[in-house]
């Protein structure tokens, strides 16, 4: 396994995503780890503790990507999706819908589940 997705386990919002995201990983490619999980600290490495939970992460070939990048990058690995990433990088609109359908996503987690 090469992918992590990165989730705060004590958000219910957070931990559906996670349940979907499994559901659609039909390779197996993809292992959700906790933020709560002490193996965050080096899948993470080098990021601030604010950092890590200001977003999910997704950890694929050792590169970490958070927000709109992150569930371009995740879309990339899951099986209907492997073209998403170099789609977006020739598209650059698509980069900012990421960006923006994060941004709608984390404002209903912030709602639902307040810090």
């Amino acid at each position: 396994m090469c992918a992590y997705l990165v989730y705060d386990a004590d958000c219910g919002l957070c931990s559906l995503a996670k349940s979907l995201v499994k559901a659609l990983d039909l390779r197996g490619q993809i292992e959700p780890v906790a933020l709560q999980d002490p193996r965050t600290a080096s899948l993470l490495a080098g990021m601030d503790e604010d950092a890590r939970w200001s977003s999910f992460h997704f950890v694929h070939d050792g590169k970490t990507a958070s927000r709109g990048e992150g569930l371009v990058e995740l879309a990339g690995v899951l099986p209907m999706g492997s073209g998403v990433p170099r789609l977006a990088a020739e598209v650059p609109v698509l980069r900012g819908l990421s960006e923006r359908v994060y941004s709608f996503l984390h404002g209903a987690r912030v709602a639902r589940c307040p810090a």
